[in-house]
């Protein structure tokens, strides 16, 4: 915990708690039941906030324990939910839904965040926008910085683009302060079907190969400096109207990250690897196959060239701006994979004694 304190406006009839060292009132998180959305609730709530998580739908099963869970249809069907609320953070988004097509895209990404922000005007104190730096692609000056040229790759970035434009225009009308922040690729416990688990189940089958060299620089964020980013910003005043890359305190290489994955479920990787040329290739048919719905029709590919340029193509972050305003990542790769995969053979460890005890 940092030892400085700022001050954030408590909306009148909440109780302020310290957050780490900010202190808020209410939280309202979109995307709650989401990786990024739940790990935030936890933090939270953790710390004994009052936060209102807003989820797609609410499964009937969980309906009994779902107190001060909500759904966004409840929510926008009655916007005084959101009265005395500090900060919304809004983290729901169709991340990389293989098939969805582009209206669901924009109906999710860009749309809804007018009518969220809409909701948010004159009930909320602050709409941090969590974005992404895929609005930046790939470009070939590293490190890339908030005043790098946007240059997206996918229509999952292309839509955080027009959502950020949608923000700074929309928030001066409604007289909403926001925050836009902006993670690289975020890995930790609970993320199910992101680049490590994928990469991780690969490793596990062994069909798993290095694409390259295997030095190429890698940056991602552990989730919880994600969360200890985002919720610090969510109260700085000198985030208020700005934006913010979240990235990890270090960058890795393919080849060490591979290692350390590896490691981490007890795999030895092969020395062989793969010509990239040969990847792309491969990559190429794939997408072209899909583009003519010859195949990959319902499922994802296990390669294409979108999944290459983040394995192989370098990148590297600079969050200095972050730092600027008072946060620091403290996340390194060895601790934070070792971590990552801890957690989920206690998951799998339990989701197998229940099994054997039906």
């Amino acid at each position: 915990m940092r030892v400085e304190r700022a001050t954030v406006a408590v909306a009148p009839g909440c109780s302020a708690y310290t957050m780490g060292t900010m202190i808020f009132g209410q939280i309202a998180v979109t995307g709650a039941f989401g990786f990024l959305g739940s790990h935030l609730v936890e933090r939270a709530r953790k710390d004994g906030t009052d936060v209102l998580a807003i989820v797609r739908e609410l499964p009937s099963a969980q309906a009994a324990h779902a107190r001060g869970t909500i759904t966004m249809d409840a929510l926008l069907n009655d916007p005084s939910r959101l009265g005395g609320t500090d900060v919304l953070v809004h983290s729901a988004a169709i991340r990389h839904r293989y098939g969805a097509n582009p209206s669901a895209y924009r109906a999710s990404n860009v749309d809804l965040v007018e009518v969220l922000m809409r909701a948010a005007a004159g009930r909320v104190g602050r709409f941090v926008f969590v974005s992404s730096v895929g609005v930046y692609g790939f470009p070939a000056l590293l490190p890339v910085h908030e005043q790098s040229l946007f240059a997206p790759r996918t229509l999952y970035s292309q839509t955080k683009i027009e959502a950020e434009k949608l923000v700074r225009k929309l928030a001066p009308e409604l007289g909403l302060p926001f925050t836009i922040v902006r993670p690289t690729i975020i890995y930790g416990a609970g993320d199910r079907n992101g680049m490590l688990d994928k990469l991780a189940a690969m490793i596990r089958s062994r069909r798993y190969l290095i694409v390259g060299s295997g030095n190429n620089e890698l940056h991602h964020t552990h989730i919880d400096d994600v969360v200890e980013g985002t919720l610090w910003l969510s109260g700085s005043d000198a985030a208020k109207g700005e934006d913010f890359i979240l990235a990890g305190p270090e960058t890795i290489t393919l080849r060490r990250l591979s290692e350390l994955v590896a490691k981490a479920v007890g795999i030895s990787l092969t020395p062989l690897h793969v010509p990239t040329s040969v990847a792309r290739a491969v990559a190429t048919g794939v997408d072209l196959l899909a583009y003519r719905g010859v195949a990959f029709t319902k499922r994802e590919p296990p390669i294409n060239n979108d999944k290459l340029d983040v394995m192989t193509v370098p990148i590297a972050f600079d969050a200095s701006k972050a730092w600027r305003a008072g946060f620091s990542p403290v996340v390194r790769y060895d601790d934070g994979i070792a971590r990552t995969f801890a957690s989920a053979q206690v998951r799998r460890t339990r989701v197998a004694r229940g099994v054997n005890e039906r």
